[in-house]
């Protein structure tokens, strides 16, 4: 915190007594109201040095040396950025990775053994029919994907998939996809999704999550915004601000790109896979009616967190259907019959009315 300091005063400090020689007393133990500072107040920052002490960014900035190493690390940190971009697979966006992919599943080991840790007992074995449900609906995906040219097939060679159905009434709706290939899907979820359609829009995107890198991606960026905090720090020396602009100019939208780029690869692996794309649109639409329901304010705002809003979620997979729609069209099961669809639906479908969804609490990570 910014405030004033109180320094030793340059003039000794005496009670003004009927004693001739008093010595000079601890200012600690003297009344304030007895005793006077001779030299003015100096101000200082938090960090205990003088404004006018110690080199400050500015200085070095006009410091001919010190500006030849900044040009060389920022020459540096640029050419390493330009050499590590690459296009994500069906967006054909560009993004910075340098994480390599062992970190990413090793750290996909850990967070997978921490989650059963977390998650025992609550587990439905993988022969209930929840569990062969969610198998067969994923299934379908991995194997879409793999049809599209712009995916890395090196990604997905020898990745060991596991479904596990996390069957807690309590928790919110939620799903992910670790590094690695293990899935959870939490039961309350299931009501949401109504159906196989819905349910494979909520497993497209979280698989789109681990296509497209989105967790190196993440990794790769911290150093960046570690040190543009850095920079700000030393500029402005001013902690809480830099957080506050490092986290809602950078963090946040990054975040909500990589859960927008999740939402459009999502969509075109599930419209490959034969789901009709259009029940995304309604899972979203269930999902913004239960987060008015449950959500203070109906909502959050959306500059403040990490996922886009439902709202504008339901608005991006509108714009995207045309191209949705003619995948669905020209994939190998596009003549699918609706009696088969009725079929399937009628012999599955009962299974989602076990888990109707969630009566409160928020929504995680979708």
């Amino acid at each position: 915190m910014f405030g004033l300091r109180l320094l030793r005063p340059a003039a000794q400090l005496t009670l003004r007594s009927t004693v001739r020689t008093a010595a000079p007393l601890v200012p600690s133990l003297i009344p304030r109201r007895l005793y006077r500072l001779e030299t003015p107040y100096t101000y200082q920052r938090f960090n205990r040095r003088q404004d006018s002490g110690g080199a400050s960014f500015r200085t070095l900035l006009f410091d001919p040396v010190a500006r030849k190493y900044l040009l060389l690390l920022f020459g540096g940190g640029a050419l390493f950025y330009v050499t590590h971009l690459n296009e994500a697979p069906v967006s054909n966006r560009r993004r910075f990775i340098w994480i390599p992919p062992w970190l990413e599943l090793k750290l996909g080991r850990y967070t997978y053994r921490s989650i059963l840790q977390e998650t025992r007992g609550l587990l439905l074995p993988p022969t209930h029919p929840v569990s062969r449900k969610v198998e067969r609906v994923f299934e379908k995906i991995v194997e879409a994907s793999l049809k599209d040219p712009t995916v890395d097939r090196s990604l997905l060679e020898g990745v060991e998939w596991k479904i596990h159905v996390v069957n807690d009434p309590r928790a919110p709706p939620n799903a992910f996809v670790l590094p690695g290939g293990k899935v959870f899907v939490f039961s309350n979820i299931l009501g949401i999704c109504k159906n196989d359609d819905g349910l494979a829009t909520v497993l497209s995107h979280e698989f789109a999550h681990q296509l497209a890198r989105h967790t190196s991606e993440n990794l790769s960026k911290a150093p960046i915004y570690s040190m543009i905090s850095m920079l700000l720090y030393a500029a402005t020396g001013i902690q809480g601000i830099n957080n506050l602009l490092t986290d809602g100019l950078l963090r946040m939208p990054a975040s909500r790109q990589m859960e927008t780029e999740a939402d459009y690869i999502g969509l075109m692996i599930m419209s490959r896979a034969c789901f009709n794309p259009n029940e995304s649109v309604k899972l979203w639409e269930r999902m913004a009616n239960f987060e008015k329901r449950n959500l203070a304010g109906g909502g959050s705002f959306e500059f403040l967190s990490t996922h886009p809003a439902s709202e504008h979620r339901i608005e991006n997979m509108t714009k995207w259907m045309g191209k949705a729609n003619a995948l669905y069209e020209q994939s190998e099961c596009h003549n699918l019959s609706s009696y088969s669809k009725r079929f399937q639906d009628s012999f599955l479908g009962p299974i989602f009315e076990e888990f109707p969804g969630p009566s409160s609490g928020p929504s995680w990570g979708i």
